[in-house]
């Protein structure tokens, strides 16, 4: 039995597959187009902010709406439940980020909610896999880091440093690798596409860890 201390369990593999079912659900019945990935960079971006956002203000951004969840879906039950495993994966992201780690190989440290298209369409039938190429399939970490960018874009005023600020430039280059994996990749410059996309995440990931830092430092943070 879990003392009131303990932190929550992380997510099994089988509540990542409930969550992204009732991600699914909200992609269906509402305008925004929204992913198990997109929802993780989104909750990254949340975890190293330079402030704590509370769920009555990050809902309505990440739904582009006002309503809630109570608009979307059809029973309460669903509602508590999307809440319940979100706040797992966001303490789960936070505890990640605040393990002290020297590689991304510890098994403490961060490790995104990445959809591997490449290895999925391997493993499906020829025709299926090109069905699905056809109908347009995400770059690696795209829309992790499209939901990651839309938390800091949307609390811009948060994000930004005085004028000025020599710390500025830092932020900035931080972002860069998120801004990166974004893009289209017709955007890219030549180096940028030549490098490993897993390597531009392995560079937002530890950015991720720099950013709680500094913002910890400055007295503010998630």
């Amino acid at each position: 039995m879990p003392t009131p201390n303990t932190p929550p369990a992380p997510l099994s593999d089988a509540e990542v597959d409930e969550l992204a079912d009732l991600i699914d659900l909200l992609d269906e019945r509402t305008d925004v187009p929204i992913s198990l990935e997109g929802v993780d960079g989104f909750i990254t971006a949340l975890a190293c902010s330079p402030r704590a956002i509370p769920d009555t203000e990050y809902l309505p951004v990440l739904l582009d709406r006002d309503e809630g969840l109570a608009s979307v879906y059809e029973n309460e039950a669903d509602e508590r439940r999307f809440l319940a495993l979100f706040a797992r994966r966001r303490d789960e992201v936070a505890r990640a980020l605040a393990a002290p780690i020297e590689n991304l190989a510890d098994p403490r440290a961060l490790s995104p909610l990445v959809m591997d298209w490449e290895a999925l369409l391997a493993d499906l039938p020829k025709d299926e896999a090109t069905r699905l190429r056809a109908a347009g399939v995400p770059p690696y970490a795209q829309m992790w880091a499209a939901g990651f960018l839309l938390a800091v874009e949307h609390w811009e005023d948060d994000w930004t440093l005085p004028g000025g600020s020599k710390d500025e430039a830092f932020v900035d280059e931080v972002l860069d690798p998120f801004y990166i994996l974004a893009a289209p990749l017709e955007e890219l410059s030549a180096e940028e596409r030549d490098t490993r996309r897993e390597d531009h995440l392995a560079l937002a990931v530890w950015g991720a860890y720099e950013l709680r830092e500094f913002w910890r430092d400055r007295g503010q943070g998630a």
